[in-house]
């Protein structure tokens, strides 16, 4: 928008300059000229918003943005899944890999179902995404507790100390574990509930909706 402003301010002014030079014409007369033409100008945001071009632009920059995230989160997912399998955390790496098929159902949701519908994506995308990064972040979590475990592992030492830290360490994996499968089951419903909803303009009044901010608090409060 600013760039087509800018050019067509630009193009005036040229005209303007051209029309006063080629024509030698009187002050008033090309007075005249510059504030139609000003006017005119004036018309470019008016007519932006008018016929839905800001809009698109709003939709296009959401669908790159998600499209950033979702590659970012992709890579980050794909070097975790291979890191928790060279630790031998098996359930974790099937959860990474559980994640990724998650991950790409809703980006396929994202910009498809939600094509043009800039309310509602933004409404799933910000309901979705702090879900989506409390699991990711309890997989990290998973692959630092399991090098603190090997670490503990490989320690000869058979002090009472050092047998609490590795008990502390497989009971905060466990429960790194089970809080995923939670959220990988609540992503999953949400994600058929959402691929049924007939009005897709009507996301904003489901219950789906409230499920997703209901899970995206409780990954907030998690993380702090």
């Amino acid at each position: 928008m600013k760039a087509a402003l800018g050019s067509a301010a630009a193009l005036s002014l040229l005209l303007i300059g051209s029309y006063t030079w080629w024509f030698q014409t009187s002050w008033p007369i090309s007075l005249a000229y510059a504030t139609f033409a000003i006017v005119t100008l004036a018309t470019i945001p008016l007519c932006y918003r008018f016929f839905g071009f800001q809009d698109i632009d709003v939709v296009r920059g959401l669908l790159q943005q998600e499209q950033t995230e979702h590659d970012d989160m992709i890579a980050r997912l794909e070097k975790l899944q291979v890191d928790l399998k060279q630790l031998d955390i098996e359930e974790g790496s099937q959860q990474a890999g559980t994640l990724l098929h998650l991950l790409n159902d809703f980006h396929e949701v994202v910009t498809n179902r939600f094509h043009g519908k800039q309310l509602s994506s933004t409404t799933y995308l910000n309901a979705a995404r702090g879900v989506q990064n409390q699991t990711l972040q309890n997989l990290s979590d998973m692959a630092g507790v399991g090098h603190s475990i090997v670490s503990l592992q490989r320690n000869t030492s058979s002090d009472t100390d050092t047998q609490n830290q590795l008990q502390s360490q497989k009971k905060r994996l466990d429960g790194l574990i089970a809080d995923n499968r939670r959220l990988f089951k609540a992503l999953s419903d949400t994600s058929v509930e959402v691929a049924n909803i007939e009005e897709i303009g009507a996301f904003e009044r489901t219950e789906t909706l409230a499920k997703l901010r209901d899970l995206a608090e409780i990954a907030r409060q998690q993380s702090n």
